[in-house]
């Protein structure tokens, strides 16, 4: 299911690329190597042995590729996730059972129902449910591609706590100038009374 408008899935972002980006030169390294042993073992049979040692690894780096892109998570252009500078809040959604969702601030937690499967809790003070899981993986996998969620709910939070600092500062620094313009009575109308003066004039 394709991200909401404005947002990008997790396999389109820059982290995903850095991470995968590995793994991915890793993997051609062994594929080339299988399939050179694989030649090879047609006249020496105990090549086999590499070609096999190559196809494990190469299926190893493969899989860890495809966990990577397939975390149900999409960012717009102003999370950190994206190598780009913000220009208003950051947004995350979730995709756990077919449907993108808002997961809110607080981090997500993988628990095991009995009767419904692989649940999706808030770790807030109630434990609330977000979301059902729907996955074939493996808890391993799953709890893994969680941690990632749960990074980005984090740099969420923390790079929309930025950017309200920075506009409230904005703000105040605008209220400030506004002050400093404005017209000030002059100074022999103002009549100065210090705490002796107060106690003597409310006689």
């Amino acid at each position: 299911m394709d991200a909401p408008k404005g947002m990008i899935e997790f396999s389109k972002t820059s982290i995903c690329s850095e991470t995968i980006r590995p793994f991915q030169q890793q993997l051609y390294v062994y594929a080339s190597i299988t399939i050179i042993s694989v030649i090879f073992s047609i006249y020496f049979p105990l090549v086999w042995i590499i070609s096999i040692v190559c196809a494990i690894f190469s299926y190893s780096k493969l899989a860890t590729i495809i966990f990577t892109k397939s975390v149900p998570l999409s960012v717009n252009l102003n999370h950190p996730f994206m190598d780009t500078e913000f220009v208003s809040r950051s947004e995350i959604m979730v995709n756990f059972s077919g449907k993108w969702i808002n997961p809110g601030m607080h981090l997500l937690k993988l628990v095991k129902d009995p009767i419904h499967g692989w649940m999706i809790h808030k770790q807030d003070k109630d434990l609330s449910i977000l979301s059902s899981w729907e996955s074939k993986k493996s808890e391993k996998v799953l709890t893994k591609q969680l941690t990632i969620i749960n990074q980005g709910i984090s740099l969420n939070n923390a790079m929309n706590e930025s950017n309200d600092e920075f506009e409230d500062a904005r703000e105040r620094e605008a209220q400030e100038s506004t002050l400093l313009e404005r017209n000030w009575m002059p100074e022999e109308e103002i009549e100065i009374q210090g705490p002796l003066s107060k106690i003597f004039s409310s006689e």
